[in-house]
Parts: C-alpha cells; structure tokens; sequence
C-alpha cells in the first residue's frame, strides 16, 4: 500500500468519524428537521410565487415564512395541543398518558397544563409555585426554540438549499444519476408531501373550526362531543378518496340526530341537519375535490402513502406522519433510479411504474 492511498484512507477515515458526530447530533433534532423539510415544501410555491415581484430570495423567503409558515405552525400545534387534551379527556388517565406518550406530541405535559389553565390541585407555597415556573419556563423555552430552529432551517433551505445541492452535484455526481434521483424526489415530494399532507392538516382544522363554531350555536343535547378529536379523525380519514371524511360526520350526525330524539326534543333535528350539510360542503367536498385535485400526487400509489401515515406515527412518533412519506418517495425513486444504475450501470432509467398499467388476461381473473 504506497502511501497517498494509506493518506487517503487515514483522511477518508476522519471524515467519515465526523460524518458520524455530525449525525448523531442530527438525531437529537430529528423531528426538528424533518418538520423543516415539511415546512419547505408547504412555503416553497409561496416562495416561488413571489419572484414576479422582482425580490431577492431573503426578502422572499422571510415573507413565505412570515405569511404562511410561522402562522400555520401556531395553527397546527394549537390543534395539536386541542387534541391532547380531549384524548386524556375522553379515556382515563394512564392510557391517555401512553397515548400521548408514544406519539410524543411535543413533550406535552398534560396534567400540569390543564391544573394551571384551571388553576385546580396547584399549591400556592413559594417553592411549588417557583418549580412550576420554572418547569413551565424550561418547557416553553423548549418548544420556542424547536420552533426557531424549524424556521431557520427552512430558511436556509428557500435561501441558499438549491446552490449547496448544484455544487454537490457538480462536485461529486458525474454519471449524472444523483441529478436525476434528486429531481425526482424532489418533484414527487414537492407534490406528495405538500399536497397530501396539507390536505390533512386543512381539513382538519377546517372540521376542529366547523365544529367548535357549531357547539357555540347548538344546545348541549346535540353539541358535538370532543370536537377537536373528532376534526383531527375527520383530516386523518382525509387519506382515504372520497368515504374516508364521512366516516366521521355521517355517525356524528346520526348519534345527535339519535340523542335529540331520546331526549324528546324534534325540533333541534334541523340544527344536526344543518351540521350534516355544512360538514358535507365545506368539510368534505371542498378539500377533499378542490384541494386533493390541485395537489394531489399521481405517481406514487395511493395505497402506499396511506400505509405509510398509518406506520409512521407508530414507529416514529407524531413527526413520524411527515417522516414516512419523505421515505416512501425516496425508497421508490431509489428503486426506479438508482437501483438500475448499481445492477446494471443505466443511466437512463424509468419513470415509476403504475398499476394501471399492466392488464391481465381475462381467463386468468376468474
């Protein structure tokens, strides 16, 4: 072994010792990072939409943040936080705990949030009253600075992420696979990601907002019960095309429909008929055919990203519902692309198969 290889093993070795610090550090800030690359994506049109006003990318990236990002972050941790709350609400103690837990909603503390916004079970002594400053401190500076960081990472992303994936590219991609790969995850995430997962996140606050509106309106005996949790089930049933947002609205309306009849009072019938059309309007129909039409993903399947929200939270965590599908894209562009390239040297590739293009014979299906 002549000695430049040993020195560029011994140097291959220390970066690669680096590259290791640097991503065991990253995975501290895991879900930091991943909600960044979701919050690109979702401000990424605005960004793009702002360059026929002549702006510079600093200027334009700080007003993607400040008109849709920071905003629609505040709006998804206070339905975050709505939810929590009525999960403990709604089952006992322990099993809300471990629920909330296994999610990991933002390390939420459930029990000393609702005994300090209800001010119940809280001990007005000097030092219990400094320690639950002092705690709530801690955990609201935590919280701001994931926050800050998520900002600032997608800023960077808008501002300088397309001239540090150009040099890399220059740099060390000369089959010109890596561009292709790219470019396909990119495409595909920009319409996946964005798409899908905003509309989930929209219809489940336009439910939350539908239903909080209509129990301010309606008499108890048909107010809707845990309307925070039932809008998130309403964005989560989302995924499924056209019956998964009626599987909650439709039971909703026929058990106050049902309770209002118990209760020997017809004549708040016409209320839950009116929840029933609204939800159909402006829950159902309006994101799930106007949204889901205009950033909808066609390439990857269907079935594939629905899998993927359903395991994501259960092996990663709440973040895990953004995680997932950035894995599902890069796992399929990685077949499609990159794969060949390793097996047989092709540069060219294929676009991303679809069932629907492959027919069988007719004999064969019965």
């Amino acid at each position: 072994m002549n000695g430049d290889l040993r020195r560029r093993l011994a140097l291959g070795a220390g970066v690669g010792a680096l590259f290791l610090v640097v991503g065991y550090a990253m995975l501290s800030f895991a879900a930091v990072l991943v909600f960044a690359v979701f919050l690109y994506y979702a401000v990424r049109p605005i960004f793009r939409s702002l360059t026929r006003l002549r702006l510079g990318r600093r200027l334009r990236a700080v007003l993607s943040l400040v008109v849709f990002g920071v905003p629609f972050l505040v709006l998804v941790a206070y339905a975050v936080a709505i939810v929590a709350a009525e999960i403990q609400s709604l089952l006992d103690t322990d099993t809300a705990d471990r629920i909330v837990n296994e999610l990991n909603i933002a390390s939420l503390d459930l029990d000393q949030a609702q005994s300090l916004a209800t001010g119940e079970g809280i001990d007005t002594s000097f030092d219990t009253v400094a320690d639950g400053l002092l705690s709530a401190a801690g955990t609201v500076g935590s919280l701001f600075v994931q926050l800050l960081l998520v900002v600032l990472v997608t800023y960077y992303l808008l501002v300088d992420g397309p001239q540090v994936t150009a040099w890399l590219l220059d740099t060390y991609d000369d089959s010109g696979v890596g561009r292709r790969y790219l470019a396909a995850v990119d495409d595909e995430l920009g319409i996946a990601l964005f798409g899908n997962i905003v509309n989930v996140f929209a219809t489940a606050i336009i439910a939350i907002g539908v239903f909080l509106l209509y129990n301010l309106l309606a008499p108890s005996v048909v107010a809707v019960p845990y309307p925070g949790l039932l809008g998130a089930l309403a964005g989560i049933g989302s995924l499924v095309p056209v019956i998964g947002i009626k599987l909650v609205y439709v039971p909703l309306t026929a058990g106050l429909a049902g309770a209002a009849w118990v209760a020997d009072e017809p004549e708040l019938l016409p209320a839950v008929g009116i929840l029933f059309v609204v939800s159909a309007v402006v829950i159902d129909f309006v994101p799930d055919f106007l949204i889901r039409a205009l950033i909808s993903s066609e390439d990857t399947h269907t079935g594939l990203l629905i899998i993927a929200y359903i395991v994501g939270p259960s092996v990663f965590g709440f973040y895990g519902l953004f995680l997932a599908p950035i894995l599902l894209v890069c796992l399929t562009n990685a077949v499609t692309v990159l794969l060949p390239y390793v097996v047989s040297g092709e540069t060219a590739g294929k676009a991303q198969s679809r069932l629907d293009q492959y027919t069988t014979n007719p004999e064969q299906d019965d």
